[in-house]
C-alpha cells in the first residue's frame, strides 16, 4: 500500500477518507477537534522525498476552536460544511461552504464553529514548515481588545508539542 504522501487519489468514505486516520491536535486531548492528514506529511527539510504540500482536514464541533496561534509559514483554508468564525489577527469575519481564507506568514488566526452542526475546512500547508507559536502578551492584548476578542478562545487547545 502506498502511504498518504505517495497516493494520487484518495477516496471519501462516510467518515472521513479512506487509510487516512482521525488525529486530534495532541493524544489525550479531547477539545472537539479532529485532524485528517489526507496527503502529504510534515518534513524536517524541503528536499525529503514526498509532495512539498501538506492537506488536511480539520472539523470542529459545535462550540469548538482551532488552536489561537501563528507561525512563519502560510496556509490556505477551504470550508466544506458548516458555519464558522475566522479571525485573523484582531478581525472576525463569518465564514460559510466554499469561502476560501487566506492566513499570512506571522498572522495571529483562530477558526471557531458557529453554528450547531460540525465545522469542517481544508487547511494546505507546506509540508516542511516550522511549529506553530503561542500568542505573545501584546497578540493576546490586542486580540482580546478588539470585536474578534470576544468570539476568541485563547486557551481552549493545548499548546504545540515541542518537536526535537
Amino acid at each position: 500500500m502506498q502511504s498518504r504522501g505517495e497516493r494520487r487519489v484518495v477516496r471519501a468514505t462516510e467518515s472521513g477518507w479512506d487509510g487516512v486516520p482521525v488525529e486530534g491536535y495532541r493524544p489525550g486531548a479531547a477539545v472537539g477537534v479532529s485532524r485528517h492528514t489526507i496527503l502529504g506529511g510534515r518534513k524536517h527539510d524541503a528536499a525529503d522525498p514526498g509532495p512539498s504540500k501538506e492537506l488536511r482536514y480539520f472539523e470542529l464541533e459545535p462550540g469548538a476552536v482551532s488552536r489561537l496561534e501563528k507561525h512563519e509559514h502560510e496556509h490556505v483554508v477551504i470550508v466544506k460544511r458548516g458555519l464558522g468564525y475566522a479571525i485573523i489577527e484582531d478581525t472576525l469575519t463569518e465564514i460559510a461552504p466554499n469561502d476560501v481564507v487566506y492566513v499570512a506568514p506571522l498572522e495571529l488566526h483562530q477558526f471557531v464553529n458557529r453554528g450547531s452542526e460540525p465545522f469542517g475546512f481544508y487547511c494546505v500547508v507546506d509540508a516542511a514548515r516550522d511549529i506553530s507559536q503561542e500568542p505573545t502578551d501584546e497578540d493576546l492584548a490586542r486580540l482580546l481588545a478588539s470585536p474578534a476578542g470576544k468570539v476568541a478562545k485563547p486557551f481552549a487547545v493545548p499548546p504545540p508539542a515541542q518537536r526535537p
